[in-house]
């Protein structure tokens, strides 16, 4: 079979990844905390109950501030939001007074998220302040300053820094999503804050960019892309925007992922015929090959310890999810309904997997154990949902969607709740990745 034929042929069969890339192709396709910290009942988290109280010398930046705020704390699922306008904190107070207390109390709220905004024509300042209502103690304050352009993200920090002093759990406000974006006439790489906002492009080469990566620690993101013709895996580094080709091997080289420590980058490549799954090094050195099977083997995703690679494979037959150590020994099927699973990406959390799962003609957003048990499908509607990746921490799910026309980015928590369209141009959108924290 001559190679262009034998890359149709792959393009063709295996993996919903690479369905995608056909699709593409047709186109060009603390103390206090502690005490309050959630408590459980029969296994469900409670949520704290929160206010939010926003003032400052400039009403419509306090009220923007208070709209990403609320937002943050909402979707970080820990809180239970309780508005009420008749709140009312004079100044920057060091410690709540009885009145406010006393209404506080009464309306069932445990801790005020207080943030006062001071603005001038060069900069924003944000006071931050944690009260707990009990005592009307300040459990935490910090100032913010920044300009009027990163007035969001000095919000989201301020937001994260709650959820940890409230939860000791790491927030997500500050993390972002890289995707593909065909807004030019090109497929090309995206950042955005983890809300959609701020959308900038990393990648300009007129070309056909897909599946990026990020790397553990956010400054690194490997992708597939065609700029030379043929589909190699490049990395980026966003802190200097140094970009190398890390493969050049013959046919395709696609679905990067980086292994929890950064050290390893799995990947598949048809350079043996089938696709197969190999790990290399940063750099692009240290080739080893983890499959050998006949059928093509694609989208490998790690565990968060590092020790197992899911992936998707046709070798029984139709494309599946199975499961393998990192060095491709005990390699075990994960998946039996369906009759096309794929696109497998590992929880950080390590108990769930989620994948793309075809029903009818369409596909949705299933997550299964480790174990093979607990197959939930937790999307639904018209169109196909695919690409899922989950938030660091393991509480929402981001994916890529049709149901509404165009495909665009959605996240959604990982029960199914609270689905949110975070593009909203009249572009496309695929194939998101989660940041890390």
């Amino acid at each position: 079979m001559e190679r262009d034929d034998r890359q149709d042929e792959l393009l063709k069969r295996g993996v919903f990844y690479i369905t995608s890339i056909l699709s593409f192709m047709s186109v060009i396709g603390s103390v206090h905390a502690e005490e309050i910290y959630l408590e459980t009942l029969k296994g469900e988290a409670r949520k704290i109950p929160v206010a939010v109280v926003v003032a400052g010398d400039n009403s419509s930046t306090a009220s923007a501030v208070s709209k990403v705020l609320e937002a943050d704390l909402v979707r970080s699922m820990y809180f239970d939001l309780i508005k009420n306008k008749g709140i009312k904190i004079n100044g920057v107070p060091s410690k709540l007074d009885e009145a406010v207390r006393g209404q506080l109390k009464g309306l069932g709220i445990g801790s005020v998220v207080f943030a006062y905004i001071t603005q001038n024509e060069k900069m924003i300042k944000l006071d931050g302040k944690l009260y707990e209502t009990g005592s009307g103690e300040l459990i935490f304050a910090k100032r913010y300053i920044g300009n009027d352009r990163l007035i969001r993200r000095v919000t989201h920090r301020f937001s994260d820094e709650v959820v940890f002093r409230l939860t000791g759990e790491k927030g997500i406000a500050q993390t972002r999503i890289v995707y593909v974006s065909d807004q030019t006439g090109y497929k090309e790489l995206y950042i955005m804050d983890y809300d959609g906002y701020s959308p900038r492009m990393i990648t300009a080469n007129k070309s056909l960019n897909l599946s990026p990566s990020w790397s553990h620690d956010g400054t690194l993101i490997a992708y597939t892309s065609y700029r030379d013709g043929n589909p190699d895996i490049y990395v980026v580094d966003l802190t200097t925007s140094k970009r190398e080709k890390v493969t050049s091997y013959p046919g395709l080289d696609i679905s990067p992922s980086w292994s929890p420590d950064g050290g390893l980058i799995a990947f598949a490549t048809s350079m043996d015929g089938d696709a197969e799954i190999y790990v290399m090094d940063k750099e692009g050195e240290g080739l080893k090959r983890l499959t050998y099977m006949h059928g093509e083997d694609v989208s490998p995703t790690w565990s968060p310890a590092g020790e197992e690679i899911a992936f998707t494979s046709d070798r029984g037959g139709t494309p599946q999810l199975y499961i393998m150590k990192a060095d491709g020994t005990n390699v075990r099927r994960l998946t039996f309904k369906g009759e096309y699973n794929s696109d497998p990406a590992w929880s950080p959390r390590g108990d769930k997997i989620a994948f793309a799962c075809r029903r009818g003609s369409s596909f949705r957003i299933c997550t299964i154990n480790p174990d093979g048990k607990g197959l939930t499908e937790i999307t639904s509607g018209g169109g196909s949902d695919e690409s899922p990746s989950w938030a660091p921490d393991g509480r929402r799910i981001v994916f890529a969607s049709s149901r509404e026309g165009k495909w665009n980015i959605y996240m959604i928590n990982n029960d199914g709740s609270k689905l949110e369209r975070l593009t909203h141009d009249d572009a496309n959108h695929w194939g998101p990745d989660w940041s890390p924290n």
